[in-house]
């Protein structure tokens, strides 16, 4: 099994694994117009004597759809962990607002990951699952039934509020996470192979819907995906790993025309 999808696994538990937020989450410094989103500057990520991640840099700007594509093994899920703060880059810096983001805890940074395997939780219902985050975020009550109300509007699951996740279809599991990942509102969405295990008619409806959420929220997404056409259908640009290598980064019309 490739080293990419051994760290899926680890990650749906590192998220339930959370302690309980007791103090206020650490302000960043407010975004400046000179630089980018996000910045990642020759980060190195090894396990054991294998180098998953090898010094990629890249800048990402606001607003932007990026999509990191290569083959399984490649290095671009656990890059995607990093800069979720689930894996700790061995060297190398990552800049959020220019502001080097290794000292935050994974719930502390303005940033969201959702899953290649959904990660619900199974004995809760769309609503609760949706609402988990907040919860442990200490937002008030009132709050988070209007936060939720929104999330279940915006991801079109009106009226399933409260289905298990056995009670859902693969596509309408897909909508729970989502929801839940735009749930606190983070600044990046960083989403790992979010359609690889739906059919393709409806991995091709979702692609859309995905789009015009991004466009609607004016936030940053960041999509790990192999499928070289699902990244040009939705990317403004790619970036394409090979043996943790970031080996070119290109618009859409770039790489079409490559």
């Amino acid at each position: 099994m490739a080293e990419d999808d051994v760290k899926i696994e680890s990650a749906a538990e590192s998220a339930k694994a959370e302690p309980v937020i007791a103090l206020p989450v650490p302000a960043l410094p407010p975004p400046s117009a000179d630089l980018p989103l996000l910045r990642i500057e020759n980060v190195v990520k090894q396990f054991g004597s294998f180098r998953a991640v090898d010094g990629p840099s890249l800048d990402i700007r606001r607003g932007e759809f990026f999509a990191l594509l290569g083959p399984s093994g490649c290095g671009k899920t656990t890059l995607l962990r990093m800069l979720a703060g689930f894996e700790t880059p061995d060297e190398g810096r990552i800049l959020l607002n220019g502001h080097d983001i290794a000292q935050y805890l994974p719930h502390e940074r303005p940033v969201n990951m959702m899953f290649q395997n959904y990660a619900l939780f199974p004995h809760l219902n769309v609503r609760d699952n949706i609402a988990f985050g907040l919860k442990r975020a200490g937002m008030p009550r009132a709050a988070i039934d209007t936060r939720v109300a929104e999330m279940v509007a915006l991801v079109k699951l009106d009226g399933m509020e409260k289905r298990k996740p056995d009670q859902l279809s693969g596509g309408q599991k897909q909508r729970v996470a989502l929801a839940r990942s735009l749930a606190r509102r983070p600044k990046v969405l960083l989403l790992d192979e979010p359609l690889a295990a739906l059919d393709k008619k409806l991995r091709e409806s979702t692609q859309l819907e995905l789009m015009e959420l991004q466009r609607r929220l004016g936030m940053t997404f960041i999509i790990v995906t192999h499928d070289q056409e699902e990244a040009m259908t939705m990317a403004n640009r790619i970036g394409v790993m090979d043996a943790g290598r970031l080996q070119q980064v290109a618009t859409q019309r770039e790489a079409g025309a490559s």
